[in-house]
């Protein structure tokens, strides 16, 4: 594969980073490496992540890029069986096992790197194997952490995998944005000790779970694999005693295994295959030029005048039929981001002594139910706030039970907002039209386990746009807003729309609204 003069670049995206890691080869063999870090939030690649690699790309012509899947929720299936699934994108692990991962998940991978170009895409499986391959072990657990999550594998005697499982952890974000984070010391330890407990208890599970479904295997160890050391010999130990197994923990590289892969030749383990290179060989360059030139002369000399007008004209049709065709859908990511931004803005302006039973939204109202310690609250703190983002807002109390004023706040007259973030051009999955069905299928992925999720309408303008109601209960309502987060991930056009409503009731709080999802026709 690589050639006399190639560059190999592995791009590794973490949670908030993206990783370069460069090597160039003579022959094959690597004559300089280097790495470069980039900050990367978005779902869209750094502009100046894409400078250097697109400089690099054209100062080496065979340039090859690899990476892992950005959403790897892949499952393992035979070999046999693999090829009956729909929807999904398929590729080899070894000779029991293929990698199934959805193929709107791929294609996020793929669009993640579309300013560059991608070679090679890969599964975290496909570490975690290749490392196994490497290092035969039988009747053992093993995990790799990578980023946050674990990915799991239980070897039987022959060292043959007969179970797979990826689990989720809390990340370090997550802590830091929690009510007991007071400073990066204390939040690193809290971080520490809850990443100790959530491995322990999640093997435990784990454990427990698979011995519920064979009894002919024991784990005799267990080996912890990890990129970013994570847990101490003290915690290990501990994890020992209480699994009451061979427990070991030793650092993965990442990088040398994804070159690994690239440079084997016996099987093809990638989502995707290689972008062809072009040569620049400038005898070849020449040869084609004249080509060119020649057919170009002779179908000159042979093709009636005529007919290369009406060719003219037919292809100017096309282009004109194409341009009629073009649509754009709803940019979902915006449409949130409103919402969202709205929303919080209501609640922020929520005091303590008020505490709130219901709050709904349509596109230009929103109504407070609450209940107030004192019937000037709203004049002296919640009105001033509520009438920066409504022309009007206004107060009915009923009365006086005990202690408290039960008021209904009415606001109108929303002025326009715009999103406290920049909004990129979104790109949408386009290549066919999605039944109701499916649609239904893939909303209820997205959302809540216990949400409820009912069609309601549809209707046609320059796209076809799906409704539907949902209805769920939380404990918390960030978890609307992670919601939000998950569909602004989505290579689909989705978003929430009015009305939303948010109701405090003993369960929990339910939120509604409806969801619309757009497709071209």
């Amino acid at each position: 594969m690589f050639g006399d003069h190639s560059l190999y670049i592995s791009a590794i995206k973490n949670n908030n980073s993206l990783r370069l890691d460069y090597k160039k080869l003579d022959n094959e063999q690597i004559v300089e490496s280097n790495q470069s870090v980039f900050i990367s939030k978005d779902e869209i690649l750094p502009r100046d992540a894409v400078h250097k690699i697109n400089a690099s790309q054209n100062e080496i012509n065979r340039t090859y890029i690899t990476t892992l899947l950005m959403s790897d929720d892949t499952k393992l299936v035979k070999r046999n069986l693999s090829k009956r699934l729909k929807d999904y994108a398929t590729t080899n692990l070894n000779n029991e096992y293929d990698i199934a991962i959805s193929k709107s998940k791929l294609f996020e991978t793929r669009h993640y790197f579309e300013a560059t170009g991608i070679d090679y895409i890969y599964s975290t499986f496909h570490i975690l194997n290749s490392f196994i391959e490497k290092n035969p072990y039988t009747n053992s657990l093993i995990v790799l952490f990578f980023n946050n999550k674990g990915y799991i594998v239980i070897l039987n005697a022959k060292g043959e995998i007969v179970f797979a499982k990826v689990v989720t952890f809390t990340t370090f974000e997550s802590v830091k944005n929690s009510k007991f984070y007071d400073n990066d010391v204390i939040g690193q330890k809290l971080f520490d000790e809850l990443h100790f407990f959530e491995v322990t208890d999640t093997i435990n599970t784990i454990i427990n779970e698979f011995y519920e479904t064979t009894n002919d295997i024991f784990i005799e160890e267990i080996r912890f694999l990890y990129t970013v050391k994570q847990l101490n010999e003290k915690q290990i130990e501990q994890i020992k005693d209480e699994l009451l197994v061979d427990v070991f923990y030793h650092p993965i590289s990442i990088d040398e295994e994804l070159f690994e892969l690239v440079k084997d030749k016996r099987q093809h383990k990638s989502f995707i295959i290689a972008r062809k290179k072009k040569s620049k060989n400038r005898t070849k360059v020449l040869l084609t030029f004249l080509s060119i030139v020649i057919i170009g002369l002779v179908a000159y000399l042979t093709i009636p005048f005529q007919d290369l007008i009406s060719e003219n004209n037919n292809q100017k049709n096309q282009t004109q039929e194409y341009a009629k065709k073009t649509f754009t859908l709803p940019n979902h990511v915006e449409k949130n981001l409103i919402v969202e931004q709205r929303v919080k803005e209501l609640f922020n302006i929520i005091p303590f002594d008020v505490v709130l039973k219901e709050l709904e939204l349509t596109k230009d109202t929103s109504t407070i139910s609450a209940d107030f310690l004192s019937d000037d609250i709203y004049i002296k703190t919640m009105q001033p706030q509520l009438l920066k983002l409504y022309k009007t807002s206004k107060i009915d109390f009923e009365e006086k039970k005990d202690v408290v004023y039960h008021g209904i706040i009415e606001n109108s007259g929303e002025k326009i907002i715009e999103p406290s973030m920049k909004i990129y051009k979104e790109t949408y999955i386009t290549d066919e039209f999605i039944p109701i069905i499916r649609v239904t299928e893939q909303l209820e992925t997205l959302l809540p386990k216990n949400a409820k999720v009912n069609f309601k309408s549809s209707y046609k303008s320059d796209v076809i746009t799906f409704n539907y109601a949902v209805s769920f209960v939380v404990k918390d309502p960030k978890e609307f807003f992670h919601l939000i987060d998950v569909l602004n991930n989505e290579l689909y056009s989705i978003h929430i729309s009015y009305p939303i409503t948010f109701t405090n009731t003993d369960a929990g709080i339910q939120i509604d609204f409806i969801l619309q999802f757009h497709q071209p026709k």
